[in-house]
């Protein structure tokens, strides 16, 4: 063999090994991925693995997708300030109202002047201060269900967050649920701190037991308190995702817990053809909510009368002159206590679901 041929020859093998090199470089990983995935037709044998296995991709579940909601939540500043202002809110109400009673309670009816016998409050006075600031914070959780969901379009992160999960109903029903977890505690918390404040402020007065009827009033005032509020919550997470703007979605909550009743109570006032818009003022979810935490009692501010003398004539001379300044209202609709938690269950059901189909069919610019 000529010297050209020979180094023509040693070019050609170093080609080929360096090929080889690079060749085996290539399949190591595959090879290593293949040896995680035998071949189930050859029993497991050596050798006898696939020249490609196949790997599933992790599939979306919902408990990730509450973990990620449940950290979105946890770093903005909003939330931290709406659940502490409505854990604040509940016992400072409950400690005002108490308070006033105490001290009124403590007056003589004859002098005006601090007696040493005050009378005896109801105790049904004091659950009904212990939750007489949840219809004020509905405004408050409401906010907090809007902004849940109008932040993500203000901050333009609704893009990334359905990239990570485009199944856009499980992204808002996982959202929903850390909301309303969030609001429930803070809710819960907030009005075990109100019984405390309105008992520790009229226990010294004197408290009458509950009667046979009132004793579902703790239940409706405390447990039934923290759910109105979570509801409250989930309707305005169903408003943020109709409106997708947090100014449009305040604004809406507003509207619909201050401005429509409010509206409606001055016009039922012109006279007896509009006396009908009571019914339906009793319908909104203020009113419902305010009718739900009564559980039926109504709350009496003292069960002892015997320093107070009412004189019978004056009394029908007052009832005949409320009578005839007050419209007429037979026949307007008045929901009880449990027919107005219906209610406010079918606002939240409705705002929810409407705004889970824009959420689901609208653009996310």
């Amino acid at each position: 063999m000529s010297r050209g041929a020979h180094a023509a020859h040693a070019n050609r093998s170093a080609r080929n090994a360096r090929n080889a090199r690079n060749t085996r470089t290539r399949r190591q990983p595959q090879q290593a991925w293949n040896v995680a995935a035998p071949n189930a037709g050859d029993g497991g044998r050596a050798g006898g693995y696939g020249t490609r296995a196949t790997f599933a991709a992790p599939r979306l579940m919902f408990l990730n997708a509450l973990r990620a909601e449940l950290c979105k939540a946890s770093s903005l500043k909003s939330t931290y300030v709406l659940l502490i202002i409505n854990a604040l809110l509940l016992p400072v109400g409950s400690a005002l109202m108490a308070w006033a009673m105490a001290f009124l309670m403590s007056l003589d009816p004859a002098t005006g002047t601090t007696t040493d016998d005050p009378q005896p409050v109801a105790e049904s006075y004091m659950w009904g201060s212990a939750s007489a600031f949840v219809p004020t914070c509905l405004l408050v959780t409401g906010i907090l269900g809007v902004m849940a969901v109008t932040v993500e379009y203000s901050s333009s992160t609704i893009q990334s967050s359905l990239t990570a999960n485009p199944r856009r109903v499980m992204f808002l029903n996982a959202k929903t649920l850390v909301t309303a977890a969030l609001a429930f505690v803070s809710s819960l918390v907030g009005l075990l701190l109100a019984w405390a404040a309105a008992y520790a402020l009229l226990s010294p007065v004197g408290m009458t037991p509950l009667s046979d009827g009132e004793h579902a009033l703790p239940w409706v005032s405390i447990l039934g308190g923290a759910l109105l509020l979570t509801a409250m919550a989930v309707l305005g997470v169903g408003l943020g995702g109709l409106c997708r703007s947090t100014m449009g979605g305040v604004f809406a909550l507003v509207g619909l817990l201050i401005i429509v009743p409010s509206a409606l109570s001055m016009a039922s006032l012109a006279g007896d053809r509009f006396a009908w818009l009571q019914s339906v003022a009793r319908c909104l979810p203020d009113q419902a909510a305010s009718n739900v935490l009564t559980a039926g009692v109504d709350v009496v501010v003292s069960s002892s009368s015997t320093n107070v003398s009412i004189d019978v004539g004056s009394a029908d001379a007052i009832a005949e002159t409320t009578v005839a300044a007050t419209p007429e209202t037979s026949g307007l609709f008045e929901p009880t206590w449990w027919q107005s938690g219906l209610i406010l269950l079918a606002w939240v059901v409705v705002a929810y679901a409407i705004g889970a189909i824009v959420v689901r069919r609208s653009d996310v610019k």
